[in-house]
């Protein structure tokens, strides 16, 4: 097995684990099992990269993304501000990112249950499996939070010298205490309330946010620069002393700007004496029920059953509204369910839908961002043809509909084949539009409510007319594609050939479409006809792109 430099580092002390109490051998051993465990798990921040490689090592991989994420980070250190400022901004977001990072990856390293179930029966001191999850979890945050804070931490020495390295170093230190705190208080209140299906769900979400963060930033990044046109003026006041970043940014101003007043004296004291009295906490009185109650996450979600049964009333309804058989019925109904409970799906799904609603308002960013006043980006939105912005929804949510073949659970999918079905045709029928209801057309209806709100009701044929051209792409899409039955196929598989080739095709088609579209807003009349147009071609795709047999199913 492979050997790691943490663990030839531990051998030279082995003395001194020993001497402590602890077994190093069988220490070393669950260490090494851990490292390695660490080096095969797919971080949520490359989660959406494609296909799993055997052997490649993807912690380390991931350690390149969040060293991109600290690069924007740092860029903060090379605007004309105060350090008060700066620091508050930079710690804001290191803050926010380990955070963000711990709850979404860092939770496989402080939520061992199913270790301390395999190892706790065994002839191992608790001494031994204490130590190694303490050294688990300051490798695994030292190598984190070096990725994210170190760009800044470069770039501010090199623009204040030796000083500010010695405080950031510190404070690094006492924000990493301070995140593990609050962290642990998180999970030791929800587990206190809730069940630990509710955990998962909990941390599912910060995942999501994370991917959705990680997309937003590489649109950013761009325009950080902007921002040093901005004059930046405020007061002491109260709710300052009650804001983290606020605690760590007055230390640099405090020392390297030689404001020694009341106001950073505090604040400055709080930085240190807040995060070692949450240690001192944490090991105390949040450690002991933390432990215990990690025993929830073996319990499974007891949901509300009244709640479950009108929902499931609701969806019989629109089931019967949408499908015209039963089978159509039944796999409409199977997508919704399996889409909205499973973990993985959605955390390769949502954050893509984010992005659709997110990515058609660059546009404005950008108009904002060329020296006009707020009046005159208002009214150029109104008047302009920024909702063509929306093509952008279409082009995501079309490449959504991909992730319809793939499922945590696809080694069920031999149920198909059982099934007494003659032809496939439900299948496809009851999840395109389980998969399209769920997901498509609650997201682009949102995104256009808002553009409408904004440009006024003078874009609705606009609106429909991109959603038709939607509808278009997504079955001509469909149609082309190889065959495979929903949720068939193992997420590593997401990205192939076949995959590639229909986000090109779907690139190039969904240009063509807003061109048009552009063109023919300068006709009278040139929208109404295109829709017409449109639904037409909707129509006939929808009735070729289900002519499936089972010799054409891909399985």
């Amino acid at each position: 097995m492979k050997e790691f430099g943490l663990l030839k580092l531990l051998d030279r002390f082995s003395d001194l684990f020993t001497r402590a109490g602890a077994d190093y051998g069988v220490l070393r051993r669950i260490l090494h099992l851990k490292l390695v465990m660490d080096s095969r798990r797919v971080p949520t921040v490359i989660a959406n990269s494609g296909k799993v490689k055997e052997g490649k090592n993807y912690f380390k991989s991931s350690l390149f993304i969040y060293s991109f994420m600290g690069l924007f980070t740092a860029l903060l250190m090379l605007l004309p501000f105060p350090m008060f400022y700066k620091m508050n901004f930079s710690f804001g977001m290191i803050i926010f990112l380990l955070m963000s990072t711990m709850i979404s990856d860092f939770s496989s390293v402080l939520l061992d249950v199913r270790e301390k179930n395999i190892l706790t029966p065994r002839p191992i001191s608790p001494k031994t499996l204490s130590t190694a999850k303490a050294i688990h979890i300051i490798y695994y945050l030292f190598y984190i939070t070096l990725a994210l804070a170190g760009p800044s931490m470069v770039l501010g020495t090199i623009s204040y010298g030796p000083v500010f390295l010695i405080v950031f170093l510190i404070e690094i230190i006492l924000i990493c205490t301070f995140v593990v705190f609050f962290t642990s208080i998180l999970y030791t209140l929800i587990l206190r309330f809730f069940d630990g299906e509710k955990l998962k769900d909990i941390i599912n979400y910060f995942q999501i946010i994370l991917s959705v963060v990680l997309l937003i930033s590489y649109q950013l990044i761009g325009r950080i620069f902007d921002i040093s046109k901005v004059v930046i003026t405020t007061s002491p006041a109260w709710w300052h002393y009650i804001m983290p970043t606020a605690w760590f940014a007055a230390p640099f101003s405090l020392l390297l700007e030689h404001d020694w007043s009341v106001y950073n004296i505090y604040l400055s004291v709080a930085a240190f004496v807040v995060p070692l009295s949450s240690l001192i906490l944490y090991i105390k009185a949040v450690m002991p029920h933390f432990e215990k109650n990690l025993q929830k996450l073996n319990s499974q979600s007891s949901r509300n059953t009244e709640t479950k049964s009108v929902k499931a009333a609701i969806n019989e309804k629109i089931a019967k509204l949408l499908c015209s058989t039963a089978h159509e019925r039944l796999f409409f109904k199977f997508t919704q369910q399996l889409s909205g409970n499973e973990r993985k799906l959605k955390l390769r799904l949502y954050p893509t839908l984010a992005f659709s609603v997110f990515m058609p308002f660059v546009f404005m960013l950008n108009s904002l961002g060329r020296g006009k006043t707020t009046a005159g980006f208002f009214d150029d939105i109104s008047n302009g043809v920024y909702y063509l912005g929306l093509y952008f929804t279409a082009i995501m949510l079309g490449s959504s509909m991909q992730l319809l073949k793939n499922s945590e659970n696809y080694r069920g999918a031999w149920i198909y084949r059982a099934l007494p079905l003659e032809s496939p045709v439900p299948i496809f029928k009851g999840a395109f539009k389980g998969f399209l209801f769920n997901f498509i057309i609650p997201i682009y209806l949102f995104t256009s409510l808002i553009f409408v709100i904004i440009c006024g009701i003078r874009i609705i044929p606009d609106v429909l007319l991109i959603f038709f051209n939607m509808m278009a792409l997504i079955l001509l899409i469909y149609k082309l594609s190889t065959k495979e039955l929903p949720f068939y196929k193992d997420f590593q598989y997401t990205q192939d050939g076949n995959t590639t080739a229909n986000m090109l095709l779907c690139f190039l088609i969904t240009g063509l479409l807003g061109g048009v579209h552009y063109l023919v807003t300068l006709v009278p009349f040139g929208v109404t006809v295109n829709l017409a147009i449109s639904i037409l071609i909707v129509v006939l795709l929808w009735k070729s792109s289900f002519k499936i047999a089972w010799k054409d199913v891909s399985c």
